[in-house]
């Protein structure tokens, strides 16, 4: 399966059709065709819970590679998506390690009538 690669497009162009990703922990309510299985990780020296920290930030790079990936098999969503983290101790510094999979889809269209 041929798939399409992020560097063939210029930076504006490509968060322009990732901002049109959809990014769901649930399914969606459209018909759809499930594409793959996908994952990706992260590791990142913060601590998560302080209250100068935005978790979203935190998770920024995986959901950027789960939209990246699901931009390169040319899909609309990556579904069911989950997020698993820990702290771990990586080259002597406290790690939040970030785990996240999903099921990438592409939305079919409909005729009704």
């Amino acid at each position: 399966m041929k798939r399409i690669k992020k560097e063939e497009f210029d930076e504006q162009e490509l968060e322009n059709r990732l901002s049109g990703i959809t990014l769901s922990t649930g399914n969606v309510n459209k018909k759809y065709i499930v594409r793959d299985i996908v994952f990706a990780t992260d590791r990142i020296e913060t601590d998560l819970f302080s209250p100068d920290v935005n978790p979203n930030d935190v998770f920024s790079g995986v959901y950027r590679q789960l939209k990246v990936i699901a931009f390169e098999y040319e899909a609309d969503a990556v579904i069911n998506c989950h997020f698993e983290e820990k702290y771990v101790e990586y080259q002597g510094k406290w790690v939040v390690e970030i785990f996240a999979y999903g099921t990438v889809v592409q939305f079919t269209q409909t005729n009704i009538g």
